[in-house]
């Protein structure tokens, strides 16, 4: 069977696909994955253009800007993903599918232009949820039916109907206690997957946190898209470090350290760590709460301190606290040792500890990335 994988070039959005991929690929299937930037030729895959050469973020934004003047925050961003991006990601998916004419397409949900440039060539498509909201899928892709029509058109197919992904099912590593209780209207086929971490083997693990250690470890960061938040970073610093703990920052792939300033002896600043193995060596996280981290948190059983930042890390944060695996913190209510407090707390024998715990459990217990392939080779075969 021959699969294309297709992700925006995005640690969050390409990392999560990564462990069925190669899982895929360990059974004997021919597997591609569809990425940009610093992505082609980096992965343990074979790769090919899924956006245009030279498209950043940045790019993407402003012209969805000029083409959505009148939107703002969410709808801006939910425009970004089904007018502009999903344009880009079929310009460059036309040639790759008609090329390699795959047998299935696994694409990150919000990647919806690929589940488009699928969907006109009869190819069965599989999407695969980063978000703990359905609902955010199920609106972007509802609107690109809209925004990106005269496709359809152009190869003299009608526009699907209805609402909710262009796929004919979704992947989904949400663990039952971290799912929102109202989903949406018109669910596509769901299959369950375990959430299991992938890291790059060149990226190590500092040195410190592998050896033997007489205080607890506390790892902090905003992730890879930390919406500048350096204010955030170190009003966390400042109050974490004046617990008897090592802290170790990861100010993200991009991320200056030296913009942090001078650290206390016990802070460690890193740009960038294997979150993958650092989550089995700490006690507690600190983080912003975007699904990648909750997922892999919760998948190692840590109990975490999330301070949301945007997109859909409010969500997020609002679902560890209802589940009792964690804390959230909005920034108006970071001062005045709050942070202290709560790390304090989170690093006793708390309920949220207890509760971590039993989440561990409960995503262990679900399918592994090799038992999706089996299902994966059913739809294939039109199953």
């Amino acid at each position: 069977m021959q699969v294309l994988f297709a992700a925006i070039p995005g640690y969050g959005h390409t990392y999560p696909l990564m462990p069925l991929a190669t899982a895929l690929a360990a059974a004997g299937h021919e597997v591609t994955v569809a990425t940009g930037g610093s992505f082609l030729g980096r992965l343990p895959l074979p790769t090919v253009p899924g956006m245009p050469a030279g498209t950043e973020l940045d790019a993407v934004i402003d012209e969805t800007r000029r083409r959505h003047p009148d939107r703002h925050g969410d709808e801006l961003s939910m425009a970004m993903f089904a007018d502009t991006a999903a344009e880009l990601v079929i310009g460059a998916l036309d040639a790759v599918l008609d090329e390699q004419r795959p047998d299935l397409v696994v694409y990150e949900a919000m990647n919806v232009g690929a589940g488009i440039a699928a969907d006109v060539r009869d190819i069965p498509a599989v999407g695969f949820a980063i978000l703990l909201a359905p609902f955010v899928v199920d609106t972007i892709h509802t609107a690109a039916r809209q925004f990106r029509a005269e496709y359809w058109a152009a190869h003299g197919r009608a526009v699907p109907p209805g609402r909710g992904p262009l796929a004919v099912a979704v992947i989904d590593p949400t663990p039952p206690s971290l799912m929102l209780a109202e989903q949406p209207a018109e669910p596509a086929r769901r299959l369950s997957i375990r959430s299991v971490a992938y890291a790059e083997n060149s990226v190590a693990v500092p040195a410190w946190l592998n050896g033997s250690r007489s205080r607890p470890a506390v790892y902090l960061t905003l992730g890879t898209v930390a919406f500048g938040a350096v204010e955030v970073i170190r009003r966390a610093v400042d109050q974490i470090a004046t617990l008897d703990v090592d802290l170790l920052v990861a100010v993200g792939p991009e991320g200056n350290p030296d913009v942090l300033g001078p650290v206390p002896d016990n802070v460690h600043v890193e740009r960038f760590v294997s979150q993958a193995r650092v989550l089995e060596a700490v006690d507690l996280i600190v983080h912003h709460g975007g699904t990648g981290t909750v997922l892999g948190a919760a998948a190692a059983g840590l109990p975490q301190l999330i301070l949301p930042q945007g997109a859909d890390q409010f969500v997020n944060a609002d679902l560890v606290v209802a589940a009792g695996a964690g804390r959230a913190l909005l920034n108006d209510a970071q001062d005045g040792g709050a942070v202290t407090d709560a790390v304090r707390a989170l690093l006793g024998q708390c309920p949220e500890r207890a509760r971590a715990a039993r989440l561990r459990e409960e995503i262990a217990a679900m399918p592994a990335p090799a038992a999706v392939v089996v299902e994966l080779e059913r739809l294939a075969a039109g199953g």
